[in-house]
């Protein structure tokens, strides 16, 4: 490969990475788990200190921080899904706190949002057709 060629490699996946602290940690692992199905892929140290969730191919991780100083208000991660009306339907059934139900935004994304046990926002969005 020359200087002047760009690498062929790919961006797979990306995983949003939230910070909690050891209060939280496990009422937000059992968050994503129970109430909007994710599965533990993860967990690294005492507390633990480190998960991972995974659920369709998509990845979250929360990392365990001492510090209580981080924002933990508005959008913390937003996924996107194929069927945004039946996900609604099945966290709602898990007993998932919404903070709004479905509503079509001007960005073409219809979504909905969920409220984690330390107040972050988790959104959950389909994209309209043209």
């Amino acid at each position: 490969m020359s200087k002047n060629e760009l690498p062929s490699a790919s961006v797979l996946r990306v995983a949003p990475v939230l910070d909690v602290n050891s209060r939280s940690v496990r009422k937000m692992r059992d968050f994503f788990v129970d109430q909007l199905g994710f599965t533990v892929g993860t967990e690294v140290g005492p507390g633990p200190k480190f998960v991972t969730l995974d659920r369709d191919g998509q990845t979250i991780m929360l990392n365990c921080r001492f510090s209580f100083g981080f924002r933990k208000r508005d959008w913390a991660a937003y996924f996107w899904t194929d069927d945004v009306a039946g996900l609604i339907d099945e966290v709602r059934s898990r007993g998932a706190e919404i903070k709004s139900g479905l509503v079509t935004k001007d960005y073409g994304c219809r979504e909905f949002v969920v409220i984690a046990p330390d107040g972050r926002e988790i959104v959950f969005g389909q994209i309209l057709p043209e």
